[in-house]
């Protein structure tokens, strides 16, 4: 029996390691007795890298029982890895004295796909060799290092490459192995010419064939035949293409010194500052590879620091003065109340004028500041963030009660909003294209607002106000930042990046206060023309209300850009595959305690697929690690503060009125701002519970008659943020794409976790106003277009090709020969 460890725990990953392998053991433990007493033999499958480890730490524990000491038990182990043979070494060595010798199927690999895209999508490394020639090769010099254990481990050689087979039997052979010493593994359904060849040959043969539900053994079977009909598949070659024989069992050539070991390379793979003068071309930031074995230990390392450090003032800043208050805002950990991360400083009007006032002053030189020079400003601070990211990061655990990988998310989105803002920086400064007809030049340009206030929400206190700030001030604007008061302290290392990257004193104001004493001063203050805002959807129309009325000294009208909150839907077709839509649901609902503006608290099901998908949805909640989000293995930390608590948890009391309620966990840890996941199923169409906004980890499962009644309660909502489906039919998807409510629509993944750059967001209908952030056109909301016609036609003569101060040529003159001298801008050119 084979068994794929993922299929048994939800939490197997790296981060969770703990949990998923404790969650594996509980349930293979009777399975592995039961082997142990029938002389069964298991094994082990090896499936994506980045739970390699974490598999390789269950056998381990497993196979190191007392009770197991006699289970024949085997691993995989794949010769496209990279660090392959450096694992099978480790492995021979460990099992070399164990009772029972230890199984070591040595194969080629079935995730070659999946490796290079999910590799190359992240920047990371890529875990698998690029070319077949290395594979085989590295399966060659693995098969020689198994023979050399022969004796203490089992081998078994699975693969359906005639020469790879062929050379473990003849350096088996030349190792004085005998024939039966070891097995040849093969597909059942594959190749059968193979199997009777080795069959009539004596050799032991092991068939491998799916067991169990149609549908998913259909898949196993697919993919297989898909791997073994690839371009590069002896079986292919040699039994469709006819390939000649002697060219398919070459000698495979691969200079192994010239290709790292992927298990090398670090927990972040470094990547230089950009240059403002010739910036490389974007890229998003490389998240922390958390199975990396050091990542870990650098993030603990972290939040040590950090943890011994918390408590410190945070002044506000206007020009290059510090802003103290006698009031203060106390931020505190919502996993811990009692801990005070930071005093900030609590601004009020007075403070708010000052700030206004130095971004005044600051302006007209920042704004006549190259774009170069602005650019350089924003890729400096995000070199600085990245030199620093588990820092930063750790922060957000405290201050935020963010889980690791979402905290570490937060500071690359951030990096990625002054990369990417920066680069749109410089390609608006190249202008816009207009016609110029014979006669005249038409030069189109873009300038700076103005003052640019920013108000930041604290669900993403550090990626969220760098998109907004980055954009103002590459655009040529400076800024006024008020941060949410849940977290001045993250909202401060931003404007210290930003300090570290050059930004001159005034171009960046810093005001720590409660929001409805400074925000709406900030939002009418005269000197204010521009004001970008994410938040709740009630602040936000209040910004909107308040910002459209001029008041004494107003100089333009000023502009609003506001992201509002989402209450998103996700729809579960009949022939969903429920492995990729509960993974879907729970990542969408419940990472960071839905407290994501794009969060889904709609689950909208299709027909027979309901309760199934609502029995498993319940139970991967059920499994969730709820805890202090310091801890590595947390998967849900707790909502940001005691408001959110009251708030959340009046609606789960109120949830039995609005539907059947299928969970609702308790198991809480006692202090700090905990709510449990809950879980609503058949739940009432245009109930409060599905129509207003919420913010915490409340999921609606609502129930469909057929596709078109679930595209319409999709679309029950005032809101339009983002969208999901999970389908297979193509079909299906095109329809949902077209009609679903929302600026984005995600299919077949997370509703969640947008990247800068690749998915720009942004809201309509109830939830937004203006054009998508970390997109192209998001800029264009922070300048003034100008137009400058200049005409050239002098006294009866137009000059031919003169060339302006843009740089631009225009003009033809029917001479040919005559060029007029330039007037101001114009270069004299003789002909």
């Amino acid at each position: 029996m084979a068994i794929k460890p993922t299929a048994l725990a939800p939490d197997f990953a790296a981060l969770t390691a703990d949990a998923g392998v404790s969650s594996a053991t509980r349930r293979l433990m009777p399975v592995l007795e039961g082997a142990a007493a029938d002389g069964a033999q298991v094994w082990f499958d090896l499936e994506r890298y980045e739970v390699k480890h974490v598999t390789h730490r269950l056998v381990r524990e497993l196979l190191s029982r007392p009770g197991l000491a006699g289970l024949q038990a085997g691993i995989v182990v794949q010769a496209y890895l990279k660090d392959s043979y450096e694992d099978l070494a480790s492995l021979c060595e460990w099992a070399a004295d164990r009772e029972v010798p230890l199984g070591i199927r040595l194969v080629k690999g079935a995730y070659w796909d999946t490796e290079t895209v999910v590799a190359e999508a992240a920047s990371w490394p890529v875990p698998v060799y690029e070319h077949k020639a290395q594979t085989d090769a590295n399966f060659e010099r693995c098969v020689r290092l198994l023979h050399s254990y022969h004796g203490r481990v089992r081998a078994a050689f699975g693969s359906h490459n005639l020469r790879s087979l062929a050379y473990a039997i003849a350096a088996g052979r030349a190792a004085g192995i005998p024939d039966t010493g070891y097995e040849v593994q093969l597909l059942w359904g594959m190749a059968e010419p193979v199997h009777e060849a080795f069959r009539q040959l004596g050799f032991r043969l092991r068939v491998y064939s799916p067991m169990g539900e149609l549908v998913p053994g259909m898949a196993y079977l697919v993919r297989r035949l898909l791997e073994n009909t690839s371009n590069d598949s002896f079986v292919r070659l040699r039994f469709a293409e006819h390939k000649d024989l002697a060219s398919l069992v070459a000698e495979p050539v691969a200079d192994f010194d010239a290709v790292p070991a992927s298990a090398l390379t670090p927990a972040v793979v470094p990547r230089d500052a950009s240059q403002a003068r010739e910036p490389r071309d974007y890229a998003p930031e490389r998240l922390v590879r958390w199975f990396a074995p050091e990542a870990p230990s650098l993030m603990s390392a972290a939040l040590e620091t950090v943890r011994a450090s918390l408590g410190g003032e945070i002044p506000g800043l206007a020009g290059r003065s510090e802003l103290r208050t006698d009031r203060t805002i106390v931020s505190v950990d919502p996993a811990d109340p009692a801990r005070v991360v930071a005093v900030s400083a609590c601004c009020g009007p007075s403070e708010a004028d000052q700030a206004v006032a130095a971004a005044e002053s600051a302006f007209e030189a920042w704004s006549r500041a190259g774009a170069a020079d602005r650019a350089g400003v924003l890729f400096r601070a995000a070199d600085w963030l990245r030199r620093r990211r588990f820092e930063v990061a750790s922060l957000e655990v405290f201050e935020a009660g963010k889980c690791w990988d979402d905290a570490d998310a937060d500071v690359a989105e951030a990096i990625d909003f002054l990369e990417y803002n920066g680069r749109q920086g410089l390609r608006l400064a190249q202008g816009g294209e207009v016609p110029s007809p014979p006669g005249e030049v038409n030069r189109l340009t873009y300038h700076g607002r103005g003052v640019a206030v920013v108000i930041s929400p604290w669900n993403f206190p550090l990626a969220i106000p760098s998109g907004m700030v980055s954009a103002a001030l590459v655009a040529g604007n400076t800024v006024v930042l008020k941060p949410a008061e849940q977290t001045p302290a993250v909202a401060a290392m931003l404007v210290r990046a930003f300090r570290e990257g050059g930004a001159p004193d005034g171009v960046l104001s810093f005001v720590p206060g409660l929001g409805e004493e400074i925000g709406a001063h900030l939002v009418n203050h005269p000197g204010v023309s521009l004001v970008a805002f994410t938040g709740p959807k009630q602040e936000g129309f209040a910004i909107v209300e308040s910002a459209a009325r001029t008041t004494a000294g107003q100089r333009e009208v000023r502009r609003v850009i506001a992201e509002l909150c989402g209450e998103s839907a996700i729809v579960i077709d009949s022939d969903a595959d429920l492995d990729v839509a509960v993974p879907v649901a729970v990542r969408s609902v419940f990472g960071f305690g839905g407290q994501r503006f794009s969060a889904a608290c709609r689950i909208v099901t299709v027909g027979a697929v309901h309760d199934l998908f609502v029995e498993r949805f319940v139970e991967a909640a059920r499994s969730l690690a709820i805890g202090p989000p310091a801890e590595r293995g947390t998967e849900l930390g707790p909502v940001i503060d005691e408001d959110s608590v009251k708030r959340i948890r009046g609606w789960q009391d109120r949830a039995e009125q609005f539907g059947r309620l299928v969970l609702r966990r308790e198991d809480l840890p006692v202090k700090g701002y905990f709510v449990g996941p809950t879980i609503v199923d058949d739940a009432v169409p245009g109930s409060p519970l599905v129509t207003e906004e919420i913010s915490g980890p409340v999921a609606a499962v609502l129930r469909a008659r057929d596709f078109e009644h679930a595209l319409e309660l999709a679309n029950q909502t005032d809101f339009a943020l983002t969208a999901g489906i999970v389908s297979r039919s193509p079909s299906h998807i095109e329809r949902a794409s077209a009609n679903l409510k929302g600026c984005s629509i995600f299919v077949n993944r997370a509703v969640t976790g947008a990247v800068v750059g690749r998915q720009p967001f942004g809201g309509r209908a109830m939830s937004g106003i203006g054009s998508n952030t970390g997109g192209p056109d998001y800029l264009f909301q922070f300048v003034q277009p100008r137009v400058v016609t200049e005409n050239t036609l002098r006294q009866g003569f137009a000059p031919a090709q003169v060339e302006t101060s843009a740089g631009s040529r225009t003009g033809t003159s029917e001479t040919g020969s005559l060029r007029l001298p330039p007037t101001g801008r114009k270069r004299w050119r003789r002909g």
